[in-house]
Parts: C-alpha cells; sequence; structure tokens
C-alpha cells in the first residue's frame, strides 16, 4: 500500500481484510454514509467508500471529531463537509491520493529533499471488521437511518453497564429486556414482547446454541449463556430481519460479535495485549448448602388454604414466620467480594490475524436494596368465642395473627440466595486473507459456568428460600468461515458460515414434593445435552442502473439440531418425573433481499423468505404409543419505502412477516408439557407494522455537533401464537393471535463536550385471543390459562435517560442513567390459572452512575454505581420472588500494550 509513496509519509490504514485500493477516479460520484466520530475513523471510513486513500499526520488528526455526511458526492466535496470545522486543510495529490495537514502546521513544517512534507507515520483502526461482521446496523446512528427499529452497544456500553447479572448490559435499550435475569447465568432477550423459543435468535459470531429449560409452576425460561467479557458489540433488530439469521425471529434478532483484533491492537501495532480486572462489591460468599434465607415458615407449620404472602396468618402456631439468621451481614460501600480478570492477545500482519483470549468472573450472592417495598412481619391478636351448649360453657380463644407485607420474603439488605456466579471463558480466533478478495476464518469459544440457581415455586413453599448447589453449564463453540470479496465485482460478496455448539446444562436445585404430608426431594431438576449443526451462505450484489442503484442479497441457512438426557448412568438422585426431552429438529431456509434507490430522495427495501422444518420426538407421550413428529412450511415477505424530502430527514413505512415452527422443546415430551402426536400445529406467523420518523442532523446548535430523533407506531400481529393450553389437554397449541401495539421514541443530542440519550416505549394495546371451551373466543391482556405467554408480557411502559459530559479533552467521561420501568398491568393466577403462576413486579425508578477515565493511551479506569438510591425492587420478567441487586460499586482498569 505505501509503494510509490514519500518515505514517512502518513497513512490511514485499515486491516489488512479491509484494505480498499483506489479504483476509479476522485471525480466520480460515491454515495455515501458517514456519521459524525472521531476523524481517525470517519477518514478510514471515507476512503473505503471512495476508494481515495489518505495520509495524515498522527497530532493532526488526534482528539478531533468529524462532521457527518450522506448522500451522492464527489470525494473533493464529501471531505471538505467531513473537515469542517477541524482546522485542517487538504490536497489531493492525484485523483485517487490526498494529503490532509493542519494550516498553519503545514505551513512550518520541515520539507524532504524532493519538496515533500515529512510526517510521521500513523495506524487507525476503525473497527471496520465489526461492521463487516454485524452489518451496517453496527454504529450509534444507525436506528435514524434505516426503515425499521435497531439498537447497537459497542464496547463501552456493554462494559459500563455490565451490572450484576449476566443479562444486564442489555437492559436500558428501549422496547428490550432480559427474562428472569437474576435466577439463572443466561441472558433470554425479550422484543417488545415476544420472547424465548427462538422468538428472538442470539447469534454469536453467527452460531446459535438456545436452550430452553422447566421452571416448575413458573413455566420455561430459553437460555443463551454467553460472556460479555467476550463480546465486542452487539446489535438488536425489533421486528422481524431480512438477515440471514431472521429465520423464526417472530421478535427480533441479536446478533454479537466477540472481540477482534481491532479492540485489542493500539494504533501503529501489529501486535498486541490487553489486560482487564475487575471488582464489584455489595456481594457476599455464598453459604453451605441448605442455609436458609428470608422469612420462612418454622418446622410443621402450615398455611390456611389460599392464604399466600400479604395475608392473614391465622391458624399458625406462635412466630410461624421467622427470618434466617443468616444474609444480613452486607459488605460495606466500597468493600470488594467479587472480582474479574481477563486477558487478550492478537497479532497480525498483511495476510493473517489471531486472536487468543481468557476471561474469569466470580461473583458471590449479592444482597438486595433497603428502600421500597421491604418486607415486613407484623403481628397482632385476636380473640374467638365460641357460644356454650348444655353441659359445655363458652369457650373463649386467643389467637394471634401474623401478616407478612412487600415484594416477597427476602428483607431489606438480605443476601439474596442463589445469584453467585463462576464463569470461566476461552476464546481463539484466526484469519488468513490471500489474494483475489479470498478469507478464510475459524473460531473456538468455550463457556463455562457455575451459577446459582432456584427453582421458583420453592421460596414460596416448605422450607421457602434455601441456598442451593450451583447449577452448571458448559458450552463448546466451533465455527469455520470463507468470503470472498474480488476487487473490481460488485456482483460477488460471498460469505459462508459452518458451526457447531455443544451446550451441556445441569441445574441442580433443592426442589420437593409433598405427598400426603411425607416431602420427597428431588435434588437434580433438570439435565440435557444440546446440540446444534448449522450452515449459511450469503452473497450480496451490487449494480448500478439507469433506474439506480440495485443491491441484491442471496442465499440460506440449514440448522440441525438434537436435545438428549445425558449418556450412561444418571447419577441415583435424578428426578425421573422431569427427565429430559429426547429429539430433533432439522430447518432449512432460503432467502432473498435487496434494496433499490431509484432516487437520491426514495429508498425501497423488500425480502421474501421460505423456511421448512421437521421435527422427531424419541419419547412417546399422551399415553399413546405413538411418536410425535412435526412437520412445516411456508412463506415469509417484507418490504419498506423510506422517503427522504430533506437531507438527514426520513419517513418510513415497514410491513414485513416471519414464521416459527415449534421448537425442539415444544415438540418433545417433558415434564411441564406432553405433545399430541394426534393434533398437529401451525407455525406462528408474525404481522409486524411499523410507521416513522427520522431525523439525524449536524451542526444544529453549534458547529460540530448531532441531533438524533427516531418516533415508531409498531403493531405486531402474531396469528397462531403457540403457546401451551389447556383445550382440551396440557399441551402446546395454536390460539388465534397474540397482539402487541404501540409507540416507541428516542432523542438524542451530542455537542462534543456533553451528550444526553432519551428513549422509551408505551404500549397502546397488549391481548391474546384463545378458544375457551365454554367461553369461545376469549382476549386476555394477561395471557392465556395454563400458558407461557403471561410469562413474557412487558411492562406497558418503560423510558431511560443517559446523560454524561466529556471532560480534559475527551480523557473523562462521566455521567448517568435513570431508568423507569412500570408494572405489566392487572395480572392475576385466577385469569391465567391452571399450571402457570405469575409474580407481578411493581414499578420502579433506578439510577446509575458511570465514569471512564484515560489515564494514557495504555491506562483506561472505568467505576460505576448501579442503584445509587439502593431501591429494594424485583425486575420486569422475573419468574420467582427474588428481589433484584441493591447499591453497587463497580470498577475495572483496562491497560494495552
Amino acid at each position: 500500500m505505501l509503494a510509490g509513496l514519500m518515505a514517512g509519509t502518513a497513512v490511514i490504514a485499515v486491516s489488512a481484510g479491509d484494505r480498499v485500493m483506489a479504483q476509479s477516479a476522485a471525480a466520480s460520484e460515491a454515495n455515501l454514509n458517514i456519521p459524525a466520530q472521531p476523524l481517525a475513523s470517519a477518514l478510514i471510513a471515507f476512503s473505503r467508500q471512495t476508494g481515495v486513500e489518505v495520509f495524515v499526520a498522527s497530532q493532526d488528526a488526534a482528539g478531533k471529531r468529524s462532521t457527518a455526511v450522506s448522500g451522492a458526492l464527489r470525494p473533493e466535496a464529501a471531505l471538505q463537509h467531513l473537515l469542517s470545522g477541524a482546522g485542517l486543510s487538504y490536497s489531493f495529490t492525484n485523483p485517487t491520493t490526498v494529503t490532509i495537514s493542519d494550516r498553519i502546521a503545514a505551513a512550518h513544517a520541515p520539507a524532504a529533499d524532493d519538496g515533500s512534507l515529512l510526517l510521521d507515520t500513523i495506524t487507525v483502526n476503525g473497527g471496520a471488521g465489526r461492521t463487516a461482521t454485524l452489518g451496517s446496523l453496527a454504529d450509534d446512528d444507525a436506528n435514524y437511518r434505516t426503515a425499521g427499529s435497531s439498537a447497537f452497544l459497542s464496547d463501552a456500553k456493554i462494559q459500563r453497564f455490565r451490572g450484576s447479572s449476566v443479562g444486564d448490559f442489555i437492559k436500558g435499550t428501549p422496547g428490550v429486556l432480559t427474562g428472569d435475569n437474576r435466577n439463572s447465568g443466561a441472558v433470554d432477550v425479550n422484543v417488545r414482547g415476544m420472547q424465548g423459543f427462538g422468538r428472538v435468535p442470539v447469534v454469536v459470531d453467527g452460531t446459535m446454541q438456545q436452550n430452553t429449560v422447566y421452571r416448575g409452576y413458573s413455566g420455561v425460561a430459553s437460555r443463551n449463556y454467553v460472556d460479555p467479557d467476550m463480546i465486542g458489540g452487539v446489535v438488536i433488530e425489533k421486528g422481524p430481519s431480512a438477515s440471514v439469521y431472521g429465520v423464526g425471529a417472530t421478535g427480533g434478532l441479536v446478533r454479537m460479535e466477540t472481540i477482534n483484533a481491532d479492540d485489542i491492537i493500539m494504533d501503529g501495532k501489529n501486535w498486541g495485549v490487553r489486560l482487564r480486572g475487575g471488582m464489584m462489591a455489595n456481594t457476599s460468599t455464598p453459604p453451605a448448602v441448605g442455609t436458609a434465607g428470608g422469612y420462612a415458615p418454622m418446622a410443621k407449620s402450615r398455611y390456611t388454604t389460599g392464604c399466600n404472602w400479604g395475608c392473614t396468618l391465622d391458624t399458625l402456631p406462635d412466630n410461624p414466620l421467622v427470618g434466617s439468621p443468616d444474609g444480613m451481614d452486607r459488605p460495606a460501600f466500597l468493600e470488594p467480594n467479587s472480582g474479574s480478570g481477563s486477558a487478550a492477545f492478537a497479532a497480525r500482519n498483511d495476510m493473517f490475524e489471531v486472536v487468543a483470549a481468557y476471561s474469569r468472573r466470580k461473583n458471590g450472592n449479592y444482597h438486595a436494596g433497603t428502600h421500597g417495598r421491604t418486607p415486613q412481619l407484623t403481628k397482632s391478636y385476636d380473640t374467638v368465642i365460641r357460644p356454650g351448649r348444655p353441659g359445655r360453657p363458652e369457650q373463649i380463644t386467643d389467637y394471634t395473627v401474623y401478616s407478612l407485607t412487600g415484594l416477597n420474603r427476602y428483607r431489606a439488605g438480605e443476601e439474596v440466595l442463589n445469584t453467585s456466579q463462576d464463569n470461566t471463558s476461552y476464546l481463539f480466533k484466526a484469519k488468513a486473507e490471500l489474494d483475489g478478495g479470498h478469507v478464510f476464518d475459524f473460531s473456538y469459544m468455550r463457556y463455562h459456568s457455575l451459577f446459582g440457581e432456584m427453582m421458583p415455586s420453592v421460596i414460596i413453599r416448605f422450607d421457602g428460600a434455601t441456598q442451593a448447589p450451583l447449577s452448571e453449564v458448559s458450552v463448546d463453540t466451533y465455527r469455520a468461515g470463507y468470503r470472498w470479496n474480488p476487487d473490481e465485482n460488485d456482483w460477488v460478496n460471498l460469505k459462508a458460515n459452518i458451526w457447531m455448539t455443544d451446550t451441556d446444562t445441569h441445574i441442580l436445585t433443592p426442589y420437593a414434593f409433598d405427598f400426603g404430608g411425607t416431602v420427597a426431594h428431588f435434588p437434580q431438576a433438570y439435565w440435557d445435552i444440546a446440540k446444534r449443526y448449522g450452515f449459511d451462505l450469503v452473497n450480496t450484489s451490487e449494480m448500478s442502473t439507469q433506474w439506480g442503484d440495485v443491491t441484491v442479497a442471496t442465499g440460506g441457512s440449514f440448522v440441525y439440531e438434537t436435545l438428549e438426557p445425558p449418556a450412561g448412568n444418571v447419577n441415583v438422585d435424578s428426578n425421573e418425573l422431569l427427565a429430559s426431552r429426547d429429539g430433533w429438529r432439522k430447518e432449512a431456509s432460503a432467502f432473498v433481499a435487496g434494496d433499490w434507490k431509484p432516487k437520491d430522495w426514495l429508498k425501497v427495501d423488500a425480502a421474501l423468505r421460505y423456511t421448512w422444518t421437521q421435527s422427531y420426538d424419541n419419547n412417546t407421550g399422551y399415553g399413546l404409543d405413538q411418536h410425535n413428529e412435526e412437520k412445516n412450511s411456508g412463506w415469509a415477505p417484507m418490504v419498506g419505502v423510506t422517503v427522504e424530502p430533506w437531507s438527514g430527514i426520513q419517513l418510513y413505512a415497514k410491513y414485513s412477516e416471519a414464521i416459527r415452527s415449534p421448537s425442539l422443546f415444544e415438540s418433545t415430551t417433558g415434564f411441564s408439557f406432553s405433545p399430541d402426536p394426534l393434533v398437529g400445529v401451525r407455525p406462528e406467523r408474525s404481522r409486524d407494522t411499523e410507521l416513522g420518523l427520522n431525523i439525524l442532523q449536524e451542526n444544529v446548535l453549534r458547529a460540530g455537533d448531532k441531533l438524533r430523533f427516531k418516533a415508531s407506531y409498531f403493531n405486531n400481529d402474531v396469528k397462531d401464537y403457540l403457546t401451551r393450553t389447556n383445550d382440551p389437554s396440557v399441551s402446546v397449541s395454536n390460539i388465534e393471535h397474540a397482539l402487541f401495539r404501540g409507540f416507541e421514541a428516542s432523542l438524542g443530542y451530542d455537542a462534543g463536550w456533553g451528550y444526553f440519550d432519551v428513549g422509551g416505549i408505551l404500549y397502546d394495546k397488549i391481548e391474546f385471543c384463545a378458544e375457551e371451551l365454554l367461553s369461545g373466543v376469549m382476549c386476555r391482556q394477561s395471557g392465556v390459562k395454563n400458558g407461557y405467554a403471561q410469562l413474557h408480557r412487558p411492562p406497558n411502559k418503560s423510558a431511560t435517560l443517559t446523560a454524561g459530559l466529556r471532560l480534559f479533552d475527551d480523557a473523562l467521561d462521566v455521567g448517568g442513567r435513570v431508568t423507569y420501568t412500570g408494572d405489566r398491568g392487572r395480572m392475576t393466577n385466577v385469569e391465567t390459572g391452571g399450571y402457570t403462576t405469575v409474580v407481578n413486579w411493581q414499578k420502579y425508578t433506578l439510577v446509575d452512575l458511570f465514569a471512564s477515565y484515560k489515564v494514557n493511551d495504555n491506562l483506561q479506569l472505568e467505576v460505576a454505581v448501579d442503584n445509587v438510591t439502593d431501591v429494594y425492587y424485583m425486575d420486569a420478567l422475573t419468574l420467582g420472588l427474588m428481589p433484584s441487586p441493591g447499591r453497587t460499586f463497580r470498577a475495572s482498569l483496562t491497560a494495552k500494550f
């Protein structure tokens, strides 16, 4: 790349896989889309999109931000706008090469013998690999220039809101929640009310491993085991996706990419090391197995029929509820009891790139907050007079009456049992780039976790909350990929991907059943081996025609998955009642997607997907000597139109469909239900409509600032929604439809020295309509009797405000976040009934603080305080009576060499 150029000249150089050599004269127009960002990375995007090589001194680019550029522009005009306000000048030395310099410094710079300027050499890594993997949605502005709604979480955002539990880093995104976040070591993503069974596929580096586990009378939980310490970026699409990974995505799609060389290697180097260490307070080492927590009934005491927390316990002996003597020794605010550490290495040259990383995180049980509806046990007295009768005098009896009020049984500031994590991850990635645009890559990742787990129903029965043995999960992920993107051929941009995930889930919890006064303990509640094998292929072609620019992507995917019990002899304590499911499932899909831009102000997107599935249950169920087999197929279209009457202001309309056939869990026999082989089910079909307004403007109030605004109306009508029902028996079947309708908006402003982002969602209507034996079609906002839908119903409204300041030449970033989460309306077990018990949380507001300080180019310090006001609350979509973490101090230090 430096051949023929003056010695010592500075060049903005991207990684080998993202180099773009000049292919056409700079006089031609190019369709540009370069958001405002640090100047170095903006110039990389400019070079990549125009084919113009850019040379600039390191001191001239450092600390400067670009102005956004979009539309069809000649490179010279685009560069002039991109550099406005930066105090830099430029000069084209030939049609495909430009030199940028400081106006004043250039006048006094020493000259080389040939008259050219001598500049310091720099190398700037702009993270182009992230865009190549996650696509055009992998930046902060993508949500404000597309027909549809999405969110991008950078590595900085992930670490800033890392939180106490695995799924905390996703919280705060409008319309996005994580289910049962505190009672597992996994991520279960809810997008606009759709959750579980593959409705929101979670894709990590092109691989999937979602596993569904039984949760007693709280239904099931679909889990994805990921280590946020290994994740470098996340894109969340809301609604059906035209991506090759959008199969079955009736709710949305989450794509994650693990860390790559750009996250590790510093500017100007071809290898690097990143070390990161962290600590967290507000946790305690888990106590011995069997240790009780919260308020628990004394031995041999019994509740009156129908009695629950918040009611009168008038038939219990004196002191029926006692607080555990353990768990109240909450650590001091800055007293750490949990920690993490990771080490990552990367190296690359013009042909090869390699990344190796190791991560370990060990958190104890966290402690609940102290302010809010904390449980209160009150004691009062009552007198019952039984009239006398012949031969028996009047009887006067004094009763002791107890009442327990509050959200659940854990006391203010108490250690919440079974919330610990002990996670270990390994990552290895290698890539080879060959001449002709051929790229081969391979990756292996292992995630192993020992984590606290509690069957949600245990806490309200028998001995109440009890420390259980740690559950265990291990996930091995193998992936190999190939990409062919030859120079000077816009018709070929081919990507192929083959992968395998192997998940071993072993959940241990002190589950028990009362058989006529005899309590039988079953310490192992769930154990399965889930494997997935996948392949996908997609080619993207670009062409310019007299009717406008056209981009077309075609491809397909295939996934084969199995679910089975562990091989060999199982421990004698195994719970045969909750034995693992056993079956297999195949899914094949083909799609075509494209966009057409006939005018600068008009863009049309369209896609069509065909999906075929087959599953087979190796067990027999329903008392029939017959195996359940499901076969389904169908087409799903989508179309969108974007109109841009003024630059940076868009109006859009999008209609999209997606179909989801029953998952392997839904198609096989197990304790929670058995599929009926005599009753076939249809795929559920999402019919999502979204109308919106995008505003993305630069230089609104001052030079270099940015304004973002998005408002959207969405209506996701899911026909033939799949859930467990009791019509005519407990099985998975189709209901008429489920509807999620509402409004979502976000507003952001960045002035360089400060910024804020505010966003929220308001549901106008949520309903689940099902045929009931005695009532006909009934529509309920709460869910379906015996179903799982009620476990996924989001709060009616929620909002988040994040604001911060950049000080000391952007070295210090300090700010805070306020999150409001509402309740989910009136939901009662009477309405949902049967085998599904719902837990209602109350609305809550959380305040978090954060600060990040760049000590120098090698060292960065981050601190955060989660839940500053120490609120006692329960997370939205929680399945059990478990409070969330109270005030928590976190700190981490990252060093790069």
